[in-house]
Formats: structure tokens, C-alpha cells, sequence
């Protein structure tokens, strides 16, 4: 992987915006519940609902984009459910396959 296309690892993309749109789902959901908040046992529910519902989600597109050759699985241990890493993948547990970086290392020259 070269090193400018480290912020372009496609599971990384959909993993980090995944997870942001998800806090934001579990922020506006908390504010229904403004006498327990997150002690809410309506919340909780909410939130293991929205969180399982998510991460299945996730991790059967990672599964479809990785049948069709754009991503594979990194050779560290990564579970999506651990949140974010410092790591190229940035926690999703996938990266570009060496195909699929080269398309896009291609498309920037051209656009260069």
C-alpha cells in the first residue's frame, strides 16, 4: 500500500462513516430520554438493537466487497465491534487489495 493512499482504504471509509452516523443515531436518541439518559432501559435496548443491526450490516458488506476483489483482510487481529484503530484500516479489519490500489493509484495520475 503506498503511502498516500492510506486515507483511501475503502473499508476504512465505510467502517469510519458507519460508526459516526451510528453515535450520531445514538445521540439523538438518548435526548428522548432526558430524565435517565443512557440508563434508560428503552435506550439500551435502542442501542444494542441499532449497534447489532449495524455491525451485521458492515461486516456483509465487507464480505460482498471483498467477493468482488476490492478489499481483504488485514493480517492483524481486528473485530469491528473494538471501534476505532490507529491502524491502516483503521479498525474495519480490511484493506485494498493490491489491485484495487493500483486502479486508484492509476486514476490519480491521470487526474494529475
Amino acid at each position: 500500500m503506498s503511502e498516500q493512499n492510506s486515507d483511501m482504504q475503502l473499508a476504512k471509509l465505510i467502517y469510519h462513516r458507519a460508526m459516526s452516523i451510528m453515535k450520531f443515531t445514538l445521540d439523538l436518541e438518548e435526548q428522548k430520554y432526558q430524565e435517565k439518559g443512557r440508563q434508560d432501559d428503552r435506550y439500551r435496548f435502542f442501542k444494542k438493537q441499532l449497534m447489532a443491526h449495524t455491525y451485521d450490516n458492515i461486516k456483509g458488506l465487507f464480505a460482498d466487497l471483498e467477493v468482488i476483489g476490492l478489499i481483504v483482510p488485514t493480517e492483524y487481529d481486528e473485530n469491528i465491534k473494538n471501534g476505532y484503530r490507529p491502524t491502516p484500516s483503521g479498525g474495519s479489519g480490511f484493506l485494498n487489495t493490491e489491485e484495487f490500489e493500483e486502479w486508484l493509484n492509476s486514476s490519480e495520475e491521470s487526474e494529475n
